[in-house]
């Protein structure tokens, strides 16, 4: 007895069909291996990292200084949240005054300990000098170049994990008081709380889908990038998070060397352009004359600010494609300045007091 060949094509359709449709479930995945743009049709997954977590897929064990998870940052009132005008997060660069807070002559992160920790794991060692460009052999110098420091703003980078012997990859925002280890720019690059390899975010492409329950004070508008520096810098100009004053940090392991700073000087704005002389005007009395008082502007830091007390800047740059560095906004313009030099500032510096555990602050706007 024949089998008609149509009926022979229809059952073959209808079988592969079937097979498609019992492949075409979900893939599980490991929350640490999530990358931006996986979640279909938003921006991706973004992890919230607290300070204290180790997060998932660690490279070592916490080498962290700072254990405490920092209480909620206080907001200013009346200010609302805003992200960038790009979507994502406002970028800063790295050797921005009041970016990083530390305390004087301590470490954020036992940079020895992170050292041997990868030395006596060759693979997790083989594995972080990948992600970082670097031979094995060369890891613990590069190591011992980054500096401790903690954030002051919840901060989003690219995570990289190490589990069953290969490396992952994510997008997170890291808690303000997390510390990290940073480069010569400015950049973090290692997660004390975990040993894991930082990099720059990638770029937005829509709103991410969060993973990981948001701590008191978290504010998506409020997260910021770090950008590179322009130039490599000799040392980073931070807030001495439990003396609540300025510090210079060498760059480098060493704290040993940290001292005090001077309130660094605010900038002021530039003298109004030459214009062509007004036509002549009866002179007022000098003892009548009128007294302006210059305007400081918006965030300005006002006489008596504590270093914890003046914002971080308010920048709107977007946020530039993985592996690409933006150039440093201009600097803000120059003005009078009638409070003298050992006023609190610049306006690029967070402007609400840190909690004396270490914890940073949400930059306002």
């Amino acid at each position: 007895m024949r089998t008609p060949t149509g009926t022979v094509v229809l059952a073959c359709v209808l079988s592969a069909a079937l097979l498609l449709s019992g492949c075409g479930g979900h893939t599980t995945r490991h929350p640490g291996t999530a990358r931006l743009g996986d979640a279909a049709g938003t921006g991706g997954e973004l992890l919230l990292l607290p300070a204290a977590a180790p997060g998932p897929d660690p490279f070592t064990d916490s080498t962290a200084l700072t254990a405490d998870t920092p209480p909620p940052a206080p907001r200013t009132p009346g200010r609302p949240d805003r992200a960038s005008a790009a979507g994502g997060p406002r970028s800063l660069p790295g050797g921005t005054p009041g970016l990083y807070g530390g305390t004087e002559r301590t470490g954020s992160c036992d940079i020895g300990r992170q050292v041997g920790h990868l030395v006596r794991a060759p693979a997790r060692g083989r594995a972080f000098a990948r992600v970082v460009g670097i031979s094995p052999a060369a890891l613990p110098d590069h190591v011992r170049a980054l500096t401790p420091v903690v954030l002051r703003a919840d901060t989003r980078v690219t995570g990289h994990g190490f589990r069953a012997g290969r490396i992952t990859r994510y997008q997170s925002v890291l808690q303000a008081g997390t510390a990290v280890l940073v480069d010569d720019r400015g950049l973090p690059r290692v997660r004390c709380a975990c040993g894991n390899p930082l990099g720059p975010p990638d770029a937005s492409r829509g709103t991410p889908v969060t993973r990981g329950t948001p701590w008191p004070g978290y504010r998506p508008g409020r997260v910021i990038a770090v950008t590179p520096a322009p130039q490599a810098v000799a040392g980073f100009t931070i807030i001495d998070i439990t003396a609540r004053t300025w510090i210079e940090r060498r760059t480098g392991h060493d704290v040993r060397h940290d001292r005090a700073l001077p309130p660094p000087a605010r900038v002021t704005d530039p003298p109004a352009p030459s214009r062509p002389a007004p036509p002549p005007q009866t002179p007022v009395p000098p003892e009548t004359a009128p007294s302006p008082e210059p305007d400081p502007g918006p965030g300005a830091a006002s006489p008596g600010d504590t270093p914890a007390e003046v914002s971080l800047p308010d920048t709107e740059t977007p946020l530039p494609p993985s592996g690409e560095t933006v150039p440093l906004p201009d600097p803000p313009a120059e003005s009078e300045d009638p409070a003298g030099p050992d006023e609190v500032g610049p306006d690029a510096v967070p402007d609400h007091p840190d909690p004396p555990d270490g914890a940073g602050l949400i930059p306002d706007d």
